[in-house]
């Protein structure tokens, strides 16, 4: 009896036959998510505070660049993707919404994003720099 196996039996044979398959074609992020999962942004990932900088890490790797909208209001950062796909069977429609408050010592003016070839959206705001000082006090002498 003859046993034929298969060429993608193991992941690595599967992953060198796709890489040579699409070359170095850098394919957008949200080519690649799974969109018949409904688990999407759900977590907030990593979140830095210390006293630089406030960040923290969102995956949208499931929404188009242009499906995303970032709202700052007072220290009131909001996230939000909308998706919506029709095809021949009907009408898909998904969503999420992040609410976060950033520190009160975060500067406003300076929040910045960014989004990764992975899908991972980037959200800093730098620290205020403390604007105390000590004021010397000078002797100054009356005639």
């Amino acid at each position: 009896m003859l046993l034929l196996r298969s060429p993608f039996s193991d992941s690595s044979a599967l992953d060198h036959f796709l890489d040579e398959m699409t070359g170095s074609v850098q394919l957008p992020y949200w080519r690649d998510a799974d969109h018949n999962s409904f688990n999407f942004s759900d977590t907030i990932g990593e979140i830095v505070n210390n006293d630089n900088k406030f960040s923290v890490q969102v995956d949208v790797s499931h929404f188009k660049p242009e499906d995303l909208k970032i709202q700052l209001d007072g220290r009131e950062l909001k996230i939000e993707g909308t998706q919506e796909t029709k095809s021949d069977h009907g009408y898909t429609k998904r969503s999420f919404s992040k609410m976060i408050l950033l520190p009160e010592d975060a500067d406003l003016s300076a929040v910045q994003s960014a989004i990764s070839n992975e899908g991972k959206l980037q959200i800093e705001a730098p620290k205020k720099t403390n604007t105390s000082r000590s004021i010397p006090i000078n002797f100054v002498a009356k005639h």
